[in-house]
Formats: C-alpha cells, structure tokens, sequence
C-alpha cells in the first residue's frame, strides 16, 4: 500500500488538487451569485396613499361605493404648486360640507373651524401625504352628500377619518422599518458571500499553481 502511494504519489495529489480546484471555482460561483442578489437587496420607506372607505365608517350608513386610491402621481415643482393643489381639494371638501343638509353641520363657523383643523391634521405628513390625506376626506365628503348624510356626526366623522389614515401611515412606517432593517441583514450577508468568495479565489488560484507545477515536475522527469 504504502509502496503505491509512493509510485503514484504526484498522480494521487494531482487529483486531489484537481477536485478541490473544482470545488473552490464552484463555490466561487455560487457565493459570488448569492453574495450579488443580497447585496442588491432595497428596501423603501415610501409609504403608499392609505385606502379610506366610507363603508368602514361606524355610522347608520348604507354605502356600496368604495374609494380607490393610487399612489399620487406627485411631481411637485414648487411650494406654490403644492398650495395651490392642497387648497384647491380643501375648497372641495367645503363645497361637500356645505351641500349636506342643514342642521348636520354648523355652517356659522365652518370656514374656521374646518379648514383650520385640516390644515393642522395634515400638518404632520409630508406633502404628497398631505395631498392624499384632503384628496381623501374630499371623496368620502362627496359620498356623503351622494348618500344623504343627513345622520352623520361630522366631528365624529372628521376625528375618524383623522384616525384612520394615521393608523394606515403608521402601520406602513412600521412595515418600511422592518423591511429595511431585513434588506440591511440581506446585504450583510451578501457582503460575508462576497468575502468568502475572495477566499475561495484564493484556493482556487492556491490549487491551479500546485497543479502547475506538477505538471512541470512532471514534465521534468520525463
């Protein structure tokens, strides 16, 4: 036994080099592929138009309408547009109010009391949020004209609407945190692949110089 490793001893670690070349340029590629994809991993936390239907609204209301709300196409150039935008679906909203029936609504003070509390509401969102959020409250307004709305507490309904879309804005944010906290994990990753791919390299090249130079010693016996 000992008598054949010895006669085939160059032959028996040329193999071996051989399966472990093959082996580190394997593992190369599949690090590398691997380390790649998670590296690429990204995360937003842009967060999407809430969704408000009327229906949802806990009021003596029969509605089969529902609000569709996309994602707005904002491409805000200026703080005049914006203003401008914002105003115009705040005048909307008064324009809904106004139409509902008498004695639903305090028409005395509703300039104030309304357009200063939107203002305030939306105050915490960025501008596309803002634009979303009276964009929102001037389709539900204009449903409940559509439906009568002559039962509803619009205090009741106003505060609701408040808290439903910073309950959807929040339950967002929350899912952006955690999803940008797994893309950070992902690239981690792909960065400890990426490094072990260099390692195996290494090898790699480690096991191609030895086959080399076997082959030489081999050619030099001859």
């Amino acid at each position: 036994m000992l008598k054949f490793i010895e006669n085939n001893f160059f032959l028996i670690v040329r193999r071996i080099g051989l399966l472990f070349a093959l082996l580190s340029l394997a593992l190369i590629v599949f690090l590398g592929v691997f380390g790649y994809e998670k590296i690429s991993s990204r995360a937003t936390d842009q967060i999407n138009t809430p969704v408000i239907e009327l229906a949802k609204y806990q009021n003596p209301i029969s509605l089969s309408l529902q609000s569709n709300f996309n994602q707005p196409e904002l491409a805000i150039e200026s703080q005049s547009v914006f203003s401008k935008e914002f105003d115009q679906q705040v005048e909307h909203i008064m324009t809904n109010l106004q139409s509902l029936p008498k004695g639903v609504i305090d028409q005395s003070d509703l300039q104030f009391k309304i357009k200063v509390m939107i203002k305030i509401k939306a105050s915490n969102y960025s501008q596309a949020l803002k634009l979303s959020y009276v964009e929102s409250l001037a389709t539900l307004t204009r449903q409940l004209v559509n439906v009568g709305g002559d039962q509803v507490n619009i205090d009741d309904f106003l505060h609701w609407h408040d808290q439903e879309f910073a309950q959807q804005v929040d339950h967002q944010a929350q899912q952006n945190l955690m999803k940008m906290g797994s893309a950070r994990v992902d690239q981690m990753t792909g960065f400890i692949s990426l490094l072990m791919a260099a390692v195996a390299l290494g090898f790699f090249i480690m096991f191609v110089m030895m086959l080399a130079m076997l082959r030489i010693e081999k050619n030099t016996r001859k």
